[in-house]
């Protein structure tokens, strides 16, 4: 066990690597070979500091325990959000990104035509690391007696609804989610956002619904 959960801290990291090293290495580069301006070499090496520092911290605290289940409580089913959408908004910023160093480093086009191509791919790429970073500390599971959802975000936060308390189940895709295969389960206790979990985002919804269904007293027969 505790093998394992070093290997997912290891593993988190490294990916926390892969995505400020980009930033770090440009801002690096201009420091000390000058052929950046120094005010996006300052913005280069600040971003990339920053993520590094928040997405550690938050890859830390991404392995708190698990809440403790009640006496003869089953796990029934545990997931976490794709990390799909956050990929794809971080792969589409790369093109962005060097497109402003070729049109800077190889052209004569004023400053202002990198900038504006830079500032796309950054926010692309913002929107991308903090997606990512809130689908890696939200976790769901379903036991035979609670639906739960936890969010670890500098500190550990659930909420839950027992399964004896639940009237409604349902299920969300817009049509990117269709084609992906991934979706969102509402569980729903009466009305109003505190007395409801979505389950937002989460790689093939269906059998989620279905397993909560199963749990329903009318249609589990219990």
């Amino acid at each position: 066990m505790i093998f394992r959960h070093a290997l997912k801290i290891l593993g988190k990291f490294l990916i926390t690597l892969i995505i400020i090293c980009p930033f770090l290495i440009s801002g690096i580069y201009g420091f000390v070979f000058g052929d950046f301006p120094i005010w996006s070499t300052l913005m280069l090496l600040g971003f990339g500091g920053i993520l590094g520092i928040i997405g550690f911290y938050l890859t830390l605290t991404a392995v708190f325990p698990a809440p403790q289940l009640l006496n003869e409580e089953e796990q029934l089913m545990i997931r976490h959000p794709s990390m799909r959408p956050a990929y794809a908004r971080l792969i589409m910023s790369v093109p962005f990104v060097g497109i402003s160093i070729y049109l800077f480093a190889f052209t004569m086009s004023p400053y202002v035509y990198p900038f504006i191509v830079f500032l796309i791919g950054s926010f692309m790429f913002f929107k991308g690391i903090t997606r990512y970073l809130r689908n890696l500390h939200v976790t769901y599971i379903v036991t035979d007696r609670r639906v739960i959802k936890i969010f670890k975000f500098f500190m550990l936060h659930t909420d839950e609804i027992p399964v004896s308390r639940v009237i409604s189940i349902s299920e969300n895709r817009s049509f990117f989610e269709m084609l992906t295969g991934r979706g969102s389960v509402v569980v729903a206790s009466g009305i109003g956002s505190m007395q409801t979990i979505k389950m937002e985002e989460i790689d093939d919804p269906g059998p989620v619904a279905q397993t909560l269904r199963g749990q329903l007293p009318s249609l589990s027969g219990t």
